[in-house]
């Protein structure tokens, strides 16, 4: 009998070289998955210096942890990852493949199945077991619909949307076997040069990591509307987010987009603050478990969704709240 391939969750590292907590969130998807299919729970972690993260990943719910480190793996590029990655696949030879959905999983996901030859399903937040089949689920049609995929043929290859699992817990007892696989990367075989490489500085919270998001619409009239935002963020210690509106008018960064077509959010409490509720952003905020909306206008779709709702005039509601916060989170300050 033919051994059985272990479900391989390809971890990405920041720029300092840590995990990403949803490549974390994936081990957790992946033991569920696993424990169903069989073959064990290994992640895939490449660089030009991972053997720090590969020794942290050891320590968590894991039977294998494979290491590539190569030279030219020192910063993101799209062909040199997909040839390291697809070797390391021929030696691990996986049953199904997980990565967080981030930007450069949209980029690598693709490449991977064309490669493969095999499906992908994006954006997913959870599984099911359905007759002896492993169903992937993604909302569709603006999260209005959660769409269940199957795959005719192995490897599954899908990405997994930030807070769909909880962060893959530590083990007790000895640690995974950190197992090393070697790779060879020709830079003469690649079609893309990558003519320089700018990073934005950003020392606010991230939008997709955040526990509490406060998120400000075409209600907000403005920018001064976002610097009262951002003063509230302040005393919750969130991210600040927006809906697209702002984000066309200048009056928000484009990172803070929050939507189909920018940042998909699953935080704690959102609070949602001069922003209608268009379908459109609904599907970026989806996840979230408690939604507070403030809008003026009582019939604002956004308060069809929302767990608590205030109607009113943010200039008014925002201070008081604030106040109140403050003097609940740091009653001596007052």
């Amino acid at each position: 009998m033919t051994e059985k391939g272990p479900v391989l969750v390809l971890v990405e590292l920041d720029r300092d070289g840590n995990c990403l907590p949803v490549s974390l969130e994936c081990l957790t998807v992946g033991r569920i998955l696993s424990d169903a299919l069989g073959g064990g729970l290994g992640a895939l972690v490449m660089g030009n210096a991972a053997a720090a993260a590969a020794e942290e990943l050891s320590r968590r719910d894991l039977d294998a942890v494979y290491r590539v480190e190569h030279p030219l793996l020192k910063a993101w590029h799209p062909e040199l990852c997909l040839a390291a990655f697809v070797q390391a696949c021929e030696s691990i030879r996986p049953r199904a493949i997980l990565m967080g959905d981030t930007l450069n999983a949209v980029d690598l996901a693709p490449r991977i199945a064309v490669t493969l030859n095999t499906g992908l399903v994006t954006d997913c937040v959870g599984l099911e077991f359905a007759q002896g089949e492993v169903e992937f689920l993604k909302p569709v049609y603006s999260s209005n619909v959660m769409a269940a995929y199957t795959f005719a043929a192995e490897p599954y290859l899908a990405t997994m949307r930030s807070r769909s699992g909880s962060p893959g817990r530590k083990k007790e007892g000895s640690a995974a076997d950190i197992i090393p696989v070697e790779v060879e990367l020709d830079p003469a075989t690649v079609k893309v040069e990558v003519v320089e490489r700018f990073v934005e500085e950003d020392t606010e919270t991230g939008l997709t990591g955040a526990d509490i998001v406060v998120s400000g619409g075409r209600g907000m009239g403005g920018p001064e509307g976002f610097r009262q935002l951002a003063a509230l963020a302040g005393v919750l210690g969130a991210a600040v987010g927006a809906s697209r509106p702002p984000c066309d008018l200048g009056w928000a960064p484009a990172r803070a987009q929050v939507g189909q077509t920018g940042e998909k959010v699953a935080p704690g409490v959102y609070i949602a603050v001069g922003i209608s509720g268009a379908t459109q952003h609904l599907a970026g905020m989806h996840g979230s478990r408690k939604i507070v909306a403030i809008n003026r206008d009582p019939g604002a779709n956004i308060f069809r969704v929302a767990d608590y709702g205030v109607v009113g005039n943010y200039e008014e509601i925002l201070p008081a709240f604030q106040e109140a916060l403050s003097e609940i989170l740091d009653p001596g300050a007052a």
